[in-house]
Protein backbone atom coordinates (compact mmCIF):
# COMPACT_ATOMS: atom_id res chain seq x y z
CA UNK A 1 0.00 0.00 0.00
CA UNK A 2 1.57 3.42 -0.82
CA UNK A 3 0.52 5.94 1.57
CA UNK A 4 -2.81 4.70 2.46
CA UNK A 5 -3.77 3.92 -0.99
CA UNK A 6 -4.90 0.58 -1.85
CA UNK A 7 -3.75 -0.88 -5.58
CA UNK A 8 -6.44 -3.48 -6.15
CA UNK A 9 -8.96 -1.00 -5.58
CA UNK A 10 -7.61 1.45 -7.91
CA UNK A 11 -7.87 -1.71 -10.80
CA UNK A 12 -11.14 -2.04 -9.98
CA UNK A 13 -12.19 1.42 -10.39
CA UNK A 14 -10.46 1.61 -13.66
CA UNK A 15 -11.51 -1.75 -14.92
CA UNK A 16 -15.45 -0.33 -13.60
CA UNK A 17 -15.13 2.88 -15.80
CA UNK A 18 -13.71 0.87 -18.72
CA UNK A 19 -16.61 -1.24 -18.89
CA UNK A 20 -18.93 1.46 -18.21
CA UNK A 21 -17.33 3.05 -21.27
CA UNK A 22 -17.61 -0.30 -23.18
CA UNK A 23 -21.21 -0.16 -22.23
CA UNK A 24 -21.37 3.16 -24.02
CA UNK A 25 -19.51 2.44 -27.41
CA UNK A 26 -21.21 -0.62 -28.57
CA UNK A 27 -24.74 0.84 -28.50
CA UNK A 28 -23.30 4.51 -30.14
CA UNK A 29 -21.16 2.46 -32.73
CA UNK A 30 -24.15 0.25 -33.78
CA UNK A 31 -26.72 3.12 -34.32
CA UNK A 32 -24.08 5.24 -36.05
CA UNK A 33 -23.48 2.68 -38.46
CA UNK A 34 -27.14 2.56 -39.71
CA UNK A 35 -27.32 5.90 -40.36
CA UNK A 36 -25.87 6.70 -43.83
CA UNK A 37 -28.84 4.23 -44.93
CA UNK A 38 -31.11 6.32 -43.04
CA UNK A 39 -30.09 9.23 -43.94
CA UNK A 40 -28.98 9.05 -47.81
CA UNK A 41 -31.87 6.72 -48.45
CA UNK A 42 -30.32 3.08 -49.63
CA UNK A 43 -32.06 1.07 -51.18
CA UNK A 44 -32.50 -1.42 -48.06
CA UNK A 45 -33.31 1.03 -46.08
CA UNK A 46 -36.26 2.59 -48.08
CA UNK A 47 -37.50 -0.82 -48.39
CA UNK A 48 -37.24 -1.56 -44.58
CA UNK A 49 -39.20 1.24 -43.76
CA UNK A 50 -41.82 1.30 -47.03
CA UNK A 51 -42.62 -2.27 -45.76
CA UNK A 52 -42.48 -1.43 -41.81
CA UNK A 53 -45.01 2.48 -42.98
CA UNK A 54 -47.38 0.22 -44.83
CA UNK A 55 -48.02 -2.89 -42.51
CA UNK A 56 -48.15 -0.70 -39.58
CA UNK A 57 -49.61 2.66 -40.54
CA UNK A 58 -51.37 1.49 -43.83
CA UNK A 59 -49.22 4.35 -45.62
CA UNK A 60 -45.86 3.09 -47.32
CA UNK A 61 -46.17 7.12 -48.58
CA UNK A 62 -44.69 7.84 -44.75
CA UNK A 63 -41.21 6.10 -45.21
CA UNK A 64 -38.82 8.59 -45.81
CA UNK A 65 -40.35 10.53 -42.35
CA UNK A 66 -40.07 7.25 -40.69
CA UNK A 67 -36.66 6.35 -41.82
CA UNK A 68 -34.94 10.03 -41.50
CA UNK A 69 -37.15 10.57 -38.13
CA UNK A 70 -35.73 7.20 -36.79
CA UNK A 71 -32.45 8.42 -37.92
CA UNK A 72 -32.55 11.36 -35.86
CA UNK A 73 -33.05 10.45 -32.61
CA UNK A 74 -30.89 7.56 -33.24
CA UNK A 75 -28.13 10.18 -34.01
CA UNK A 76 -29.42 11.58 -30.95
CA UNK A 77 -29.35 9.04 -28.67
CA UNK A 78 -25.54 8.28 -30.09
CA UNK A 79 -24.24 11.54 -28.85
CA UNK A 80 -26.19 11.25 -25.53
CA UNK A 81 -24.44 7.86 -24.33
CA UNK A 82 -20.91 9.17 -25.38
CA UNK A 83 -21.00 12.50 -23.52
CA UNK A 84 -20.75 10.69 -19.69
CA UNK A 85 -23.07 13.82 -18.24
CA UNK A 86 -25.97 12.42 -20.48
CA UNK A 87 -25.05 8.78 -20.76
CA UNK A 88 -28.17 7.92 -18.70
CA UNK A 89 -30.50 9.62 -21.02
CA UNK A 90 -28.80 8.87 -23.66
CA UNK A 91 -29.79 4.84 -22.29
CA UNK A 92 -33.36 5.72 -21.79
CA UNK A 93 -33.53 7.11 -25.37
CA UNK A 94 -31.15 3.67 -26.31
CA UNK A 95 -33.48 1.48 -24.86
CA UNK A 96 -36.73 2.92 -25.98
CA UNK A 97 -36.04 3.12 -29.65
CA UNK A 98 -34.25 -0.47 -29.50
CA UNK A 99 -37.66 -1.71 -28.01
CA UNK A 100 -39.58 -0.16 -30.29
CA UNK A 101 -37.51 -1.64 -33.14
CA UNK A 102 -38.21 -5.15 -32.33
CA UNK A 103 -41.50 -4.72 -31.72
CA UNK A 104 -41.71 -3.52 -35.05
CA UNK A 105 -39.79 -6.92 -36.48
CA UNK A 106 -41.87 -8.86 -33.96
CA UNK A 107 -45.00 -7.16 -35.51
CA UNK A 108 -44.62 -6.35 -38.92
CA UNK A 109 -41.08 -6.86 -40.61
CA UNK A 110 -40.01 -10.71 -39.40
CA UNK A 111 -36.12 -11.77 -39.06
CA UNK A 112 -35.15 -13.08 -42.23
CA UNK A 113 -32.24 -11.81 -43.72
CA UNK A 114 -31.01 -8.06 -43.02
CA UNK A 115 -33.95 -7.64 -40.90
CA UNK A 116 -32.93 -10.37 -38.81
CA UNK A 117 -29.12 -8.98 -38.50
CA UNK A 118 -30.57 -5.48 -37.72
CA UNK A 119 -33.05 -7.07 -34.95
CA UNK A 120 -29.62 -9.04 -32.98
CA UNK A 121 -27.92 -5.48 -33.28
CA UNK A 122 -31.20 -3.99 -31.52
CA UNK A 123 -30.95 -6.67 -29.18
CA UNK A 124 -27.29 -5.80 -28.56
CA UNK A 125 -27.96 -1.82 -27.98
CA UNK A 126 -31.32 -2.98 -25.79
CA UNK A 127 -28.69 -5.13 -23.45
CA UNK A 128 -25.79 -2.54 -22.94
CA UNK A 129 -27.95 0.14 -22.60
CA UNK A 130 -30.34 -1.15 -20.26
CA UNK A 131 -27.30 -2.22 -18.52
CA UNK A 132 -26.63 1.63 -18.24
CA UNK A 133 -30.03 2.23 -16.94
CA UNK A 134 -29.22 -0.25 -13.88
CA UNK A 135 -25.99 1.26 -13.26
CA UNK A 136 -27.24 4.30 -13.24
CA UNK A 137 -24.44 6.64 -10.95
CA UNK A 138 -25.33 8.73 -8.16
CA UNK A 139 -25.86 12.04 -8.49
Amino acid sequence: MIRGINPISIILIDMQKALLWVLRIIPAVILLQTLPFKFLGKPESVELFTTLTSKALGNGELEALARIGTGMVELVAAILLLLPKFTFKGALLTAGTMAGALVSHLLFLGFEGMAGELAGLAIVALIFSSMLIIKKPAT
